[in-house]
């Protein structure tokens, strides 16, 4: 589990300062009620351990800091996912996705063309001539 980055909390982020005493999000609430005495055996008591502890102690409290994690899912998951980008990054080609899009051509733009690349239009009657609305018209084609 990571921490957002973007959380406001009041002081330091229990988790973050009961870290090297073995307490994470996965200790449980013993662990947790238990590592004051860890804290006083070594000598590491002050004010910050103490309000970590006691914030992670009160239920309340952990939920809310537990509340502000997320959970990244099992380290297999991480290599799995580092690997998949790793694999990304070094062959930048074209999803699959794209390349079917691009080779496939719905029927239904394909069965007017033939009709519409067989018609010549017919050129204006001699050199310079304006074209005629007619001619325009097999010219140009807007979607009805």
């Amino acid at each position: 589990m990571i921490e957002d980055p973007l959380t406001r909390w009041p002081g330091r982020f229990p988790y973050r300062v009961l870290a090297g005493f073995g307490i994470t999000p996965r200790s449980t609430q013993a662990e947790v009620k238990d590592v004051v005495f860890t804290l006083m055996a070594e000598d590491m008591m002050n004010p910050t351990t103490q309000r970590a502890a006691d914030e992670l102690r009160d239920l309340a409290g952990r939920l809310l800091a537990d509340l502000l994690l997320y959970d990244v899912g099992e380290e297999a998951e991480l290599d799995r996912l580092d690997e998949r980008i790793a694999h990304e990054l070094a062959d930048p080609g074209e999803p699959a996705e794209v390349t079917e899009a691009l080779t496939t051509i719905p029927v239904e733009l394909l069965e007017g063309l033939a009709d519409e690349l067989a018609e010549e239009p017919n050129p204006p009657a001699g050199p310079g001539a304006f074209p005629t609305s007619s001619f325009l018209d097999r010219l140009i084609r807007f979607d009805r």
